[in-house]
């Protein structure tokens, strides 16, 4: 059978027309599912902080790649970390994993997500991605997941991951063999090497593997430097986690006491706001100005009745734009939150501050931005602060302010940003090169973790009349 010139383009462009919808059908689902997936790790990773506060900052040094190879992805490097991921992964700087996979877990046994994150955390903490010996590597794997699982069994209740009765009962038979003895990954390596334990290795991977390993070999050249990242990092876990303890027994009256200092704050901002302010012209009456040539006039025609006409435009001294970061990973509480804006709002509200069409973005981050709303009127900040909602309870990494800031500045949102004012409670992951802005990290308080902020940052108290 054969068809005329006509028909033969027309049957062509309904092929090529039914791919092209084809192919937008994928790339919509595709970006639905990561969408979901980051959601999902998200809250997983929130509600672990949330509920083992001193996790945080390990939590936030790891940032969130979902990716997934259910659907073609023409663009894709096959070379890539991502392109071979099998469920979830971290290489010691991101989480990398399948959104389907997410979404499966999490409908079925959210919990066993979260104690894999957990599992991923310890991974990182004491070093198991990082090591450039010669293993064996189906052993090392199973030896690091054990070691890492009995550290979460010692130290986290086991009734918070609804463990059938089944898995429980083989858990706890292996956990009891290894209590007092030494359990790192590289004694159970060897361990394991030599078959001196009474567990088959399949047992011990079907119980306690969670993640895929073969991320740990990418970028090898990168191993030392992540060691010492991470070698801080638990350092400063430790901290929190002892901290924490001794904060248990001492912590009633603290959040009545923080709020009280901060009704009674009375830290002049203008200082810091006035070092930015560029002069310009506005449209307005200029009462201490006026023109000359009229003055003389009025003196010479009149006699000493001088003519006064003030300039119509005043040149002022003023902040055109302006981005306020609240830190909402738990530690700062609405009301702080409330009293802080409004003492910023009465030294944003002079006339001499702003320009009529002000721009102020206040943005809300735990570990990621949760939200921002861009502030054009007086009657905008004062809806704003009558209905504020604090979003997040995560752990904290001040970076996600600072690439939210570069991408409005690329899109010309922000073109005379002069400061960035971050309320927090100092306790989070900072950008390590200095903005073309300046920034303060604005604190209730003296803390310890004021020695956290880098050297190109302000450090303000509210409450004290000095700029530490």
């Amino acid at each position: 059978m054969t068809f005329s010139r006509k028909e033969s383009e027309t049957m062509q462009d309904n092929k090529e027309r039914k791919m092209s919808e084809n192919t937008g059908s994928f790339i919509k689902k595709k970006r639905q599912y990561q969408e979901m997936g980051m959601k999902i790790l998200h809250t997983c990773r929130s509600e672990i902080c949330a509920r083992f506060p001193f996790f945080s900052y390990a939590s936030a040094a790891l940032s969130a790649v979902v990716e997934t190879k259910m659907f073609p992805n023409s663009m894709e490097n096959e070379n890539s970390s991502q392109s071979w991921i099998h469920g979830i992964g971290t290489d010691g700087e991101r989480i990398i994993a399948d959104p389907v996979f997410l979404i499966y877990i999490w409908a079925e046994k959210p919990e066993r997500l979260k104690r894999g994150c957990l599992h991923m955390l310890f991974h990182c903490l004491y070093q198991h991605p990082f090591s450039d010996k010669k293993m064996e590597a189906r052993l090392w794997n199973v030896a690091c997941d054990l070691a890492v699982e009995l550290l979460i069994w010692q130290n986290i209740p086991e009734n918070l991951w609804q463990y059938s009765s089944e898995e429980l009962q083989k858990r706890r038979q292996i956990f009891k063999f290894f209590k007092g003895r030494n359990c790192s990954a590289q004694v159970l390596y060897q361990l394991l090497k030599q078959e001196k334990l009474p567990f088959n290795i399949e047992e011990l991977e079907s119980l306690f593997s969670f993640d895929d390993h073969s991320l740990w070999s990418v970028n090898p050249w990168k191993r030392e430097q992540k060691r010492c990242r991470w070698e801080k990092i638990l350092t400063y876990t430790t901290l929190g986690r002892e901290r924490q303890k001794h904060r248990i027994g001492a912590s009633s009256g603290n959040k009545e006491e923080e709020l009280e200092e901060l009704y009674k704050s009375r830290y002049d901002y203008r200082k810091f706001l006035r070092k930015f302010a560029f002069p310009r012209e506005e449209i307005q009456l200029d009462e201490d100005s006026f023109d000359y040539i009229f003055y003389n006039f009025g003196m010479e025609q009149y006699r000493n009745l001088p003519l006064i006409e003030p300039l119509e435009y005043k040149e002022v001294n003023r902040l055109e734009e302006l981005v306020i970061a609240i830190d909402t990973s738990g530690s700062c509480s609405r009301e702080m939150v409330r009293r802080f804006l409004g003492e910023t709002y009465q030294i944003l509200s002079t006339r001499e501050n702003f320009f009529k069409k002000m721009k102020v973005y206040i943005v809300q981050c735990d570990c990621c931005i949760q939200w921002y709303q861009v502030i054009h009127s007086e009657e905008e900040w004062k809806e704003y602060m009558q209905k504020i909602t604090i979003q997040g309870r995560g752990g904290t990494d001040f970076r996600p302010v600072f690439e939210l800031i570069r991408k409005e500045q690329e899109k010309r949102e922000l073109q005379n940003l002069k400061a960035l004012i971050y309320f927090t409670d100092g306790d989070g992951i900072y950008p390590r090169q200095k903005p073309d802005y300046e920034t303060a990290f604005v604190f209730v308080k003296k803390t310890e973790n004021m020695r956290l902020v880098p050297d190109w940052a302000y450090k303000l108290v509210i409450g004290e009349r000095t700029k530490i």
